[in-house]
């Protein structure tokens, strides 16, 4: 008899789930994947989790068993890069794409959230409303200053349009900053900000965000390996891609992301593309079978970067 999905993953998650702290040394048929501690009032960490533990889970027979610790203290990302390097606390961790972390570890070629954070939403203030529901074109953002978390992808991509960024290297800490005017905009991913709003009606009611205008990039999410471990690697290819061919992803990511993928496919949503010089048209062929086609829909026509409303 199969197996609900839930019960599964659920079943495997705990089953395998440990704090990061000291454990016994793994034997030889044991993989250890140790997983920093990331802080979000969303829940796509949890299910960042739970198809960690699937893909793990899909390749015991190949691989053998496998013990996830997780630590119970935050990593910021620039010290997950570091940790990653040195393959020691750190053997996997989640990013959206970065260049620098391909370079300094191993990318895992599957897109763990469809390509769904390529769409990026706005907090901002009941002040700057009008003038941010009015926006045209990708010119027209250059009126407004963005607040971002140290080591985001996105950071990178706004300093290399030459907005006005302002940095905060706590998460909870922008959200501080913008209800203070320290900056006009937070960029957020549909199934961030939709999250994030719940808790902000209770911890900062100000902060409101509008559905219909967004940028659009080309910002893949992928798991990061040490480099330490490269049969780590492989196993979560393998793992991934098989719980794709099975079904299994698509039902774990309806159960996090439906609501998120609305957002994006609303009719009434602006999007304007602005280029992710982290991600090439190799990498982009390669992750494609893996997006969500209406993704793929929007952005196979650019060839180069350029100012379109889509």
């Amino acid at each position: 008899m199969k197996l609900n999905l839930n019960a599964l993953l659920i079943g495997a998650f705990f089953s395998t789930v440990l704090n990061a702290s000291p454990q016994p040394q793994a034997t030889p048929d044991v993989t250890v994947v140790k997983v920093p501690y990331i802080s979000r009032q969303t829940t796509h960490v949890e299910y960042l989790h739970r198809l960690l533990a699937l893909a793990l889970e899909n390749t015991k027979a190949e691989f053998g068993e496998y013990r996830i610790q997780y630590h119970d203290t935050e990593i910021q990302p620039e010290r997950q890069l570091r940790e990653l390097e040195k393959g020691e606390l750190v053997s996997v961790t989640f990013s959206h794409a970065k260049a620098k972390w391909d370079d300094a570890s191993i990318r895992v070629p599957f897109p763990l959230a469809k390509g769904l954070g390529s769409y990026r939403f706005f907090f901002t203030l009941p002040k700057h409303l009008p003038a941010l529901e009015k926006v045209n074109s990708l010119q027209d953002f250059y009126q407004f200053s963005f607040g971002q978390g140290r080591g985001w992808s996105t950071a990178t991509i706004l300093e290399e349009y030459q907005f006005r960024v302002v940095y905060s290297s706590r998460y909870v800490g922008l959200f501080i900053m913008l209800e203070s005017e320290r900056f006009d905009l937070l960029m957020r991913g549909s199934f961030e900000i939709l999250g994030e709003e719940q808790h902000l009606k209770t911890a900062h009611p100000e902060i409101i965000y509008s559905p219909d205008i967004a940028m659009l990039t080309l910002l893949p999410m992928y798991f990061y390996v040490s480099d330490t471990q490269p049969e780590l690697a492989t196993r979560l290819e393998q793992g991934l891609k098989a719980a794709y061919e099975s079904g299994e992803f698509d039902k774990l990511f309806a159960i996090y992301f439906n609501d998120a993928r609305a957002l994006v496919n609303s009719p009434s949503l602006r999007s304007f593309w602005i280029d992710n010089k982290n991600v090439d048209k190799e990498e982009y062929y390669e992750i494609k079978p893996y997006l969500l086609p209406e993704l793929v829909e929007k952005i196979e026509p650019i060839i180069q970067p350029a100012h379109h409303e889509l």
